[in-house]
């Protein structure tokens, strides 16, 4: 149990370092590139914002684990639960297949409309099949 406290006591110290660094680069790159287009500085921002949202919610969510002890045990148990760790499991690996055959799609159909879009597209859908395929060849090997 004290090793699931350490954990969360490190995911929460990460959140935290990442709402900072994100902030500063963002407030920095805002500094260094004035002439970059609207649109691309608001889809920035609306970004890390979001994920900043995210980390901040998980903060809170941590942070009231760690100053309760009847919570963390439930989330202790809640985490090492067979059933759910299955159940991720088959979630992840039918949403990887479903993500990569939905970029496959889109990338047919952006290919009538833009080059630019469809390569994109291409590079990104090759990227995820290829971190897919490493991580399976990693896990292989590991288990």
């Amino acid at each position: 149990m004290e090793e699931f406290k350490k954990k969360i006591q490190r995911r929460f110290y990460l959140c935290t370092m990442y709402c900072g660094a994100a902030s500063g680069t963002y407030f920095l790159l805002q500094h260094l590139i004035k002439n970059a287009p609207d649109f691309s500085r608001g889809m920035i921002a609306g970004v890390m914002v979001g994920m900043d949202v995210i980390a901040v919610f998980l903060m809170i969510k941590y942070l009231m684990l760690l100053r309760n002890e009847k919570k963390l045990k439930e989330e202790y148990i809640k985490s090492t639960d067979e059933r759910n760790i299955a159940i991720s499991k088959e979630t992840m690996r039918t949403a990887s297949v479903v993500s990569l055959m939905l970029t496959a799609i889109a990338v047919i159909v952006s290919g009538f409309f833009s080059k630019v879009i469809a390569t994109t597209l291409f590079a990104e859908m090759t990227a995820s099949a290829l971190i897919t395929v490493i991580v399976n060849i990693f896990y292989k090997k590991k288990m």
